[in-house]
């Protein structure tokens, strides 16, 4: 009698109950990390995905503008008002832009224009390569054209 007893009283109902506690805040605690770990991993994937979708437009309007006027500066300026400042080095162009495809100095956008020209008997063919990236990956790039006859962009 006196062993179980002894067994008794080792496994209380209360010791169980306080085990038991035990092991269901572990288990909340490990889901609450993994939970935690998902919703920042969502986070981050949706900042990119608006970011390459700011950058999308932004390309698709400073694509339009270049296809009309032929120029990068103007379809800059189309698109940027205040873009007395960009940068030029050889007929391309980088833009220091911010996650909303704005012009910022401290951005985290980097918009490069790479230009190219080629001389036909009838005019000229002028593309336009378009890119943004950011510290560690490219979002989005886009190439676009304009055709500008031989006697100008005036002549129709």
């Amino acid at each position: 009698m006196n062993i179980l007893k002894t067994v008794t009283r080792k496994f209380r109902p209360v010791n169980l109950f306080f085990t038991e506690l035990i092991l269901v805040l572990l288990f909340f605690s490990i889901s609450a990390a993994v939970i935690l770990k998902i919703f920042v991993s969502a986070d981050r994937r949706s900042r990119l995905s608006s970011e390459k979708e700011n950058a999308m437009l932004c390309a698709q309007s400073i694509a339009e503008a270049y296809s009309q006027s032929g120029d990068v500066g103007k379809a800059l300026k189309a698109v940027f008002p205040e873009s007395d400042d960009i940068g030029e080095s050889g007929g391309n162009y980088i833009v220091p832009l911010d996650e909303k495809c704005r012009m910022s100095t401290d951005g985290g956008v980097l918009l490069e224009l790479a230009e190219d020209r080629e001389k036909t008997a009838s005019g000229e063919l002028l593309r336009l390569t378009l890119t943004f990236k950011t510290e560690n990956e490219e979002l989005y790039s886009l190439d676009c054209s304009a055709y500008i006859p031989a006697g100008g962009a005036d002549n129709e």
